[in-house]
């Protein structure tokens, strides 16, 4: 099955219970690399061609939008620790404009919404200089961690129900050295404990594609 197709399916699943904390070494969720997602894999390729603009941008001159301040926030985070630059990154990020209109809405024969998908991801660069939507907050906050040194493999944007939005929603899993996960949502919390409210659908990182649907569904009570 296509992952396109794959991904879609999800959406269409009721939502359950409170999850549990986000499982990184879950071995049966693994579900193929990152450039089997062509929309995510396009986004990976256009920040990699957009990093020396980004991170170039450190005068007033021809500096849009937040890329002034980005730059200035990365020089002075250089010294700080890996959770401070978590704490950081997360409260950064949530900052820039919301903006809600990369998401392509499915409908069947007689014209009801049956789910939604990704349409489309934003690069770094073009969330500070646009905004974007919760998605665009979530791969925004790894990108920026990813360039104050945090590696790939302890990080993964996850894709959830929320019984609180009563909708999908985005967040940003981070695994800390003692194996706790830490998730990084728009309302500058970070959750490091207490991950109420979130059902897993699928997470992404720049190497590979997990799929939580068989642990979402089976959690039904």
């Amino acid at each position: 099955m296509a992952i396109k197709a794959a991904l879609t399916i999800c959406f269409l699943l009721p939502a359950f219970a409170v999850a549990a904390p986000y499982d990184f070494d879950d071995p049966n969720s693994y579900l193929s690399s990152a450039e089997a997602m062509s929309s995510w894999a396009e986004t990976l390729t256009k920040h990699a061609q957009q990093r020396d603009d980004l991170l170039a941008c450190r005068s007033e001159r021809g500096c849009k939008g937040r890329l002034k301040s980005f730059n200035r926030m990365m020089a002075r985070s250089q010294a700080l620790s890996d959770e401070e630059k978590i704490e950081l990154a997360n409260f950064y990020i949530n900052r820039n404009n919301y903006d809600d209109d990369r998401i392509e809405r499915i409908y069947d024969e007689n014209g009801k919404k049956t789910g939604v998908i990704r349409s489309q991801w934003m690069t770094l660069y073009d969330f500070l200089t646009k905004g974007g939507d919760c998605e665009d907050y979530a791969t925004s906050k790894y990108f920026m961690l990813r360039e104050l040194g945090i590696a790939a493999e302890d990080m993964r944007v996850v894709v959830v129900f929320s019984r609180e939005l009563r909708g999908y929603h985005a967040v940003l899993a981070v695994q800390r050295p003692d194996g706790a996960t830490w998730l990084l949502d728009t309302d500058n919390v970070v959750r490091k404990k207490r991950h109420i409210g979130y059902r897993y659908i699928f997470a992404i990182n720049e190497n590979s594609i997990w799929d939580h649907r068989e642990d979402f569904a089976g959690s039904a009570r």
